[in-house]
This record gives structure tokens, C-alpha cells and sequence, in this order.
């Protein structure tokens, strides 16, 4: 089913969210929603850890979330999904720090680039070993869990600096899902 829409020039965005939602709830409905077809695991395991809402909206982000049959599965979901709110953080960092103005916060922002990057990396590590674990491995959840400290040293640029990061909201955003990751990837055992 093909949709075409048009937006008049003083269009109003909530009127326009408002047809979007309607047109997602409707091809919802006629092709069977996703969040209706999931299975009972995700808002079991979203409930056990210390953010079920981003848990959802995290596992939520993906149709593998809805085949899952195990704890394991979403984890390789959840991980997934964290390191793309990493790649994220990097892009917005490499945008700042090519910024006209320059100066401190340019420079800032380009080493937060360099440790979303190391972030990134270490990711695809922890990512492996979730994706190729047969029993529990305490050393992935470690792995996922080491990987907040980079939007945390982020911040932390800036703070010592006493300069409002631009860069805190997506930081923010990415380290509370790597946090739901690795409280995921701690339970599949």
C-alpha cells in the first residue's frame, strides 16, 4: 500500500503528527501490528530492569524484537540498538566539531567524537560476545556495562571545562541505553 502526502506551507505540526499517528495506526491494523504480534518476552524482561519504558521503546526499535524466543536474542537486539544511539552521538560530535565557530567546544566535541568511536569499537567487541554466547557470560555484561563510561568521559569534558555541553542530551540518551543493554544482557542466563 502506497501513501502520498503533501504538506501545505502553514500546515500545523500537531495537526500533521496527528496524520501521521492515524496513518501508522491504520497500517497497523491492516497488516498486523508488530507491538500486537510481539511476544509476552519483551514486557517481561522490559519489567525487570531499571528503565521499562526505554527498555520497550529500545526493543521496540527492531523487528527481531518480535521473533525473539530468547532473553539472548533480545540482548543481541538491545546491544544493537544501543551502539546505533552511540553512532549517533559520534555523527552530532564530527558535526559540532567542524563548527564555524571553533574554539573550545569545537575541540571538545572532536574528542568526544574520538571516544564514541572507541565506544563504537569496543561495541562490535561486546556485540560479538553476546551474539556468540552459548551459557551466560558474565564478561559480556561487564563488557556491555564498561561501555557508559564513554558518554560519561564525554560529559566530563565539558564539565571540567565549566562549558555547557551540546553534546549532553544525545550523550545522556545514549548512556541510559547502554545501561537498559546491559541490564538485558545480564539477564539472559
Amino acid at each position: 500500500m502506497a501513501t502520498t502526502m503533501s504538506i501545505a506551507a502553514g500546515a500545523s505540526p500537531k495537526a500533521l503528527l496527528g496524520a501521521l499517528l492515524c496513518a501508522a495506526v491504520a497500517a497497523a491494523s491492516l497488516l498486523g501490528s508488530s507491538a500486537a504480534g510481539a511476544s509476552a518476552l519483551v514486557p517481561q524482561t522490559c519489567r525487570t530492569t531499571s528503565n521499562p519504558s526505554l527498555c520497550l521503546d529500545l526493543l521496540r526499535s527492531s523487528n527481531r524484537s518480535d521473533a525473539a524466543t530468547t532473553v539472548r536474542e533480545l540482548a543481541v537486539v538491545a546491544v544493537t540498538a544501543a551502539r546505533w544511539s552511540a553512532l549517533r552521538a559520534r555523527i552530532r560530535a564530527a558535526d559540532l566539531s567542524q563548527g564555524e565557530a571553533g574554539g573550545a567546544a569545537a575541540r571538545l566535541a572532536a574528542r568526544c567524537g574520538a571516544l564514541y568511536a572507541e565506544c563504537l569499537r569496543a561495541g562490535a567487541e561486546a556485540l560479538g560476545r553476546v551474539s556468540t554466547m552459548r551459557v551466560h557470560d558474565p564478561r559480556a555484561a561487564d563488557a556491555m556495562s564498561a561501555l557508559r563510561r564513554f558518554p560519561r568521559k564525554c560529559a566530563g569534558l565539558f564539565h571540567a571545562r565549566g562549558i555547557a555541553s551540546p553534546l549532553e542530551k544525545v550523550s545522556r540518551d545514549t548512556e541510559e541505553k547502554l545501561g537498559v543493554a546491559s541490564e538485558i544482557v545480564r539477564l539472559s542466563r
